[in-house]
């Protein structure tokens, strides 16, 4: 979460994500309550990261409109999918219906919140990403949005 506050704009979402996330874990650890609902939140929450770094990393090697890219868009898309909207709900429900402090039910639920928010904008993101089309005018490739009638 510091280094994320370093970067040249502080994005507001990264950090109420990092900061729900560290709240969470130290509620956990001063309670010594939900070791495994934790450790379960650790895997369906960083399952995803991997695919988000490759995103980030081709980017950043010149492979930004490629199929490549795509490619990675669309696995961090559905494994995060996969994770966020179908285990950690699951997860979620485990925790508010156990007998825990209500700080640790708090940042559940906000984790949650957090990730539908984020979902809904990889949502908006895959829209974007799979409704473009490259197109090709003397040797050079334009990206430009299909008209959708």
């Amino acid at each position: 979460m510091v280094c994320c506050l370093f970067g040249e704009i502080v994005n507001l979402d990264n950090t109420i994500h990092h900061l729900v996330s560290i709240v969470g874990l130290g509620a956990g650890l001063c309670y010594q309550k939900c070791g495994s609902e934790m450790v379960a939140a650790l895997w369906v929450t960083e399952m995803s990261s991997p695919f988000l770094h490759l995103r980030e990393l081709l980017k950043e090697c010149g492979y930004r409109d490629t199929p490549l890219n795509l490619a990675a868009d669309f696995l961090f898309a559905i494994i995060f999918t996969y994770a966020r909207m179908l285990a950690g709900p699951y997860l979620t429900y485990v925790t508010l219906s156990a007998n825990n402090p209500l700080l640790i039910k708090a940042m559940g639920l906000g984790l949650q919140l957090v990730s539908t928010f984020w979902f809904f904008k990889i949502v908006r993101m895959m829209k974007y990403k799979l409704s473009k089309r490259p197109t090709s005018e003397n040797g050079i490739k334009h990206n430009i949005p299909k008209k959708i009638t």
